[in-house]
Protein backbone atom coordinates (compact mmCIF):
# COMPACT_ATOMS: atom_id res chain seq x y z
CA UNK A 1 0.00 0.00 0.00
CA UNK A 2 1.01 3.61 -0.49
CA UNK A 3 0.84 5.60 2.73
CA UNK A 4 0.97 9.37 3.23
CA UNK A 5 1.99 10.75 6.64
CA UNK A 6 1.73 14.39 7.75
CA UNK A 7 3.52 15.31 10.93
CA UNK A 8 6.10 12.69 10.06
CA UNK A 9 8.85 14.05 12.31
CA UNK A 10 6.63 14.32 15.39
CA UNK A 11 6.27 11.76 18.15
CA UNK A 12 3.46 9.68 16.65
CA UNK A 13 4.20 10.22 12.96
CA UNK A 14 7.82 9.22 13.35
CA UNK A 15 6.82 6.14 15.34
CA UNK A 16 4.31 5.12 12.68
CA UNK A 17 6.95 5.27 9.99
CA UNK A 18 9.93 3.77 11.78
CA UNK A 19 8.14 0.98 13.66
CA UNK A 20 5.08 -0.11 11.68
CA UNK A 21 5.21 0.82 8.00
CA UNK A 22 8.34 -0.96 6.76
CA UNK A 23 6.41 -3.08 4.25
CA UNK A 24 4.68 -0.14 2.61
CA UNK A 25 5.59 2.68 0.27
CA UNK A 26 5.55 5.76 2.49
CA UNK A 27 5.52 9.44 1.60
CA UNK A 28 6.47 11.56 4.59
CA UNK A 29 5.58 15.23 4.36
CA UNK A 30 7.25 17.61 6.77
CA UNK A 31 8.72 21.06 7.14
CA UNK A 32 12.28 19.88 7.78
CA UNK A 33 14.62 17.05 6.76
CA UNK A 34 14.76 13.84 8.75
CA UNK A 35 16.54 10.53 8.18
CA UNK A 36 13.83 7.95 7.51
CA UNK A 37 14.05 4.24 6.54
CA UNK A 38 14.75 3.39 2.90
CA UNK A 39 11.10 2.72 2.06
CA UNK A 40 10.22 6.35 2.82
CA UNK A 41 10.21 9.21 0.35
CA UNK A 42 10.36 12.54 2.13
CA UNK A 43 8.72 15.65 0.72
CA UNK A 44 9.69 18.94 2.32
CA UNK A 45 6.78 21.36 2.28
CA UNK A 46 6.34 24.96 3.30
CA UNK A 47 2.72 24.89 4.39
CA UNK A 48 2.48 28.66 3.93
CA UNK A 49 3.13 28.33 0.19
CA UNK A 50 1.38 26.45 -2.61
CA UNK A 51 1.94 22.71 -2.49
CA UNK A 52 0.25 19.51 -3.58
CA UNK A 53 -0.23 16.02 -2.18
CA UNK A 54 0.51 12.70 -3.83
CA UNK A 55 -2.25 10.07 -4.15
CA UNK A 56 -2.17 7.32 -1.53
CA UNK A 57 -4.24 4.48 -0.11
CA UNK A 58 -4.32 5.94 3.39
CA UNK A 59 -3.45 9.30 4.91
CA UNK A 60 -2.28 9.62 8.51
CA UNK A 61 -2.53 13.19 9.83
CA UNK A 62 -0.41 13.42 12.98
CA UNK A 63 -0.18 17.18 13.34
CA UNK A 64 -0.20 19.15 16.55
CA UNK A 65 1.11 22.53 17.60
CA UNK A 66 3.64 22.16 20.46
CA UNK A 67 1.96 23.40 23.62
CA UNK A 68 3.09 23.90 27.16
CA UNK A 69 1.33 21.87 29.81
CA UNK A 70 -0.65 24.80 31.20
CA UNK A 71 -1.97 25.69 27.73
CA UNK A 72 -3.95 22.47 27.79
CA UNK A 73 -5.82 23.80 30.82
CA UNK A 74 -6.01 27.52 30.03
CA UNK A 75 -4.51 28.51 26.71
CA UNK A 76 -2.70 31.83 26.46
CA UNK A 77 -4.23 34.32 24.02
CA UNK A 78 -0.99 34.62 22.03
CA UNK A 79 -0.91 30.85 21.50
CA UNK A 80 -4.52 30.39 20.39
CA UNK A 81 -4.09 31.56 16.75
CA UNK A 82 -0.99 29.40 16.24
CA UNK A 83 -2.69 26.36 17.75
CA UNK A 84 -5.84 26.87 15.68
CA UNK A 85 -3.81 27.33 12.49
CA UNK A 86 -2.24 23.89 12.86
CA UNK A 87 -4.70 21.72 14.78
CA UNK A 88 -7.74 22.94 12.89
CA UNK A 89 -6.77 24.92 9.81
CA UNK A 90 -3.91 22.80 8.51
CA UNK A 91 -5.56 19.49 9.39
CA UNK A 92 -8.71 20.41 7.47
CA UNK A 93 -6.73 21.87 4.57
CA UNK A 94 -4.72 18.67 4.18
CA UNK A 95 -7.83 16.51 4.45
CA UNK A 96 -9.57 18.44 1.67
CA UNK A 97 -6.46 18.28 -0.50
CA UNK A 98 -6.33 14.54 0.08
CA UNK A 99 -9.86 14.15 -1.24
CA UNK A 100 -8.94 16.20 -4.29
CA UNK A 101 -6.17 13.74 -5.25
CA UNK A 102 -8.36 10.69 -4.69
CA UNK A 103 -7.39 9.59 -1.17
CA UNK A 104 -10.40 7.83 0.37
CA UNK A 105 -9.17 6.70 3.79
CA UNK A 106 -7.84 8.94 6.56
CA UNK A 107 -6.75 8.81 10.19
CA UNK A 108 -6.49 11.87 12.44
CA UNK A 109 -5.36 12.38 16.03
CA UNK A 110 -7.70 14.35 18.25
CA UNK A 111 -7.93 14.26 22.06
CA UNK A 112 -9.82 12.59 24.85
CA UNK A 113 -12.88 14.72 25.72
CA UNK A 114 -12.72 16.68 22.45
CA UNK A 115 -15.98 18.61 22.16
CA UNK A 116 -16.87 21.56 19.95
CA UNK A 117 -18.96 22.97 22.83
CA UNK A 118 -16.24 22.67 25.46
CA UNK A 119 -15.25 25.72 27.51
CA UNK A 120 -11.66 24.49 27.29
CA UNK A 121 -10.09 26.02 24.17
CA UNK A 122 -7.88 23.01 23.39
CA UNK A 123 -10.78 20.55 23.57
CA UNK A 124 -13.11 22.92 21.71
CA UNK A 125 -10.79 23.24 18.70
CA UNK A 126 -10.16 19.50 18.63
CA UNK A 127 -13.92 18.96 18.66
CA UNK A 128 -14.47 21.46 15.86
CA UNK A 129 -11.78 19.71 13.82
CA UNK A 130 -13.55 16.37 14.27
CA UNK A 131 -16.86 17.83 13.11
CA UNK A 132 -15.31 19.31 9.97
CA UNK A 133 -13.48 16.08 9.14
CA UNK A 134 -16.74 14.12 9.41
CA UNK A 135 -18.35 16.40 6.81
CA UNK A 136 -15.84 15.28 4.18
CA UNK A 137 -16.71 12.39 1.89
CA UNK A 138 -14.01 9.90 2.84
CA UNK A 139 -14.67 6.18 2.65
CA UNK A 140 -13.00 5.63 6.04
CA UNK A 141 -12.41 8.19 8.80
CA UNK A 142 -10.58 7.01 11.91
CA UNK A 143 -10.49 9.53 14.76
CA UNK A 144 -8.12 8.72 17.61
CA UNK A 145 -8.69 10.31 21.01
CA UNK A 146 -5.67 9.64 23.23
CA UNK A 147 -4.93 11.29 26.54
CA UNK A 148 -1.37 12.45 27.28
CA UNK A 149 1.16 10.76 25.00
CA UNK A 150 4.31 9.15 26.35
CA UNK A 151 7.47 8.56 24.36
CA UNK A 152 10.92 9.80 23.50
CA UNK A 153 10.52 13.25 22.06
CA UNK A 154 13.13 15.03 19.99
CA UNK A 155 13.17 17.98 22.38
CA UNK A 156 13.60 17.25 26.06
CA UNK A 157 10.40 17.73 28.03
CA UNK A 158 10.30 20.27 30.85
CA UNK A 159 10.37 19.47 34.54
CA UNK A 160 6.65 20.20 34.83
CA UNK A 161 5.84 17.57 32.21
CA UNK A 162 8.23 15.07 33.80
CA UNK A 163 6.46 15.48 37.14
CA UNK A 164 3.04 15.34 35.47
CA UNK A 165 3.91 12.08 33.71
CA UNK A 166 5.25 10.44 36.86
CA UNK A 167 2.20 11.40 38.91
CA UNK A 168 -0.36 10.48 36.25
CA UNK A 169 1.38 7.19 35.49
CA UNK A 170 0.97 6.24 39.15
CA UNK A 171 -2.67 7.31 39.35
CA UNK A 172 -3.37 5.67 36.00
CA UNK A 173 -2.69 2.28 37.54
CA UNK A 174 -5.60 2.66 39.96
CA UNK A 175 -8.13 4.43 37.75
CA UNK A 176 -11.46 2.56 37.52
CA UNK A 177 -12.42 1.11 34.16
CA UNK A 178 -14.86 3.92 33.39
CA UNK A 179 -11.97 6.41 33.56
CA UNK A 180 -9.52 4.34 31.55
CA UNK A 181 -9.59 6.77 28.63
CA UNK A 182 -7.75 9.31 30.78
CA UNK A 183 -4.70 7.11 31.26
CA UNK A 184 -1.47 8.13 29.57
CA UNK A 185 -0.81 6.40 26.25
CA UNK A 186 2.51 5.27 24.83
CA UNK A 187 3.00 6.79 21.37
CA UNK A 188 3.99 3.36 20.10
CA UNK A 189 0.70 1.89 21.33
CA UNK A 190 -1.26 4.61 19.57
CA UNK A 191 0.73 4.21 16.35
CA UNK A 192 0.28 0.43 16.37
CA UNK A 193 -3.48 0.76 16.72
CA UNK A 194 -3.65 3.44 14.04
CA UNK A 195 -1.99 1.09 11.57
CA UNK A 196 -4.17 -1.86 12.57
CA UNK A 197 -7.37 0.12 12.10
CA UNK A 198 -6.19 1.68 8.85
CA UNK A 199 -5.71 -1.67 7.16
CA UNK A 200 -9.01 -3.35 8.04
CA UNK A 201 -12.10 -3.31 5.83
CA UNK A 202 -14.29 -1.17 8.08
CA UNK A 203 -15.72 1.99 6.51
CA UNK A 204 -17.40 5.10 7.83
CA UNK A 205 -16.48 7.18 10.87
CA UNK A 206 -14.87 5.37 13.81
CA UNK A 207 -13.65 6.71 17.15
CA UNK A 208 -10.86 5.13 19.18
CA UNK A 209 -9.76 5.92 22.74
CA UNK A 210 -7.60 4.25 25.39
CA UNK A 211 -10.12 1.49 26.08
CA UNK A 212 -9.84 0.43 22.42
CA UNK A 213 -6.03 0.27 22.35
CA UNK A 214 -4.17 -3.01 22.69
Amino acid sequence: MKILVAGSTGLVGKTLITDFLHEHEVIAISRRPFKFPNNVKQELIDFNKDFSLKPADHFFICLGYPLELLDLIYMRDKIKPKFEEVDFGLVIKLAKMALDVGIKDISVISSVMADKNSLNHYLKIKGEMEEEIKKLSFNKINIFRPSHLLGERENKIGLDVQIFEKVTNIFGQVLPSQLKDFKNVEARTLAKNMVTEAFNNKTGVSYFSHKDFN
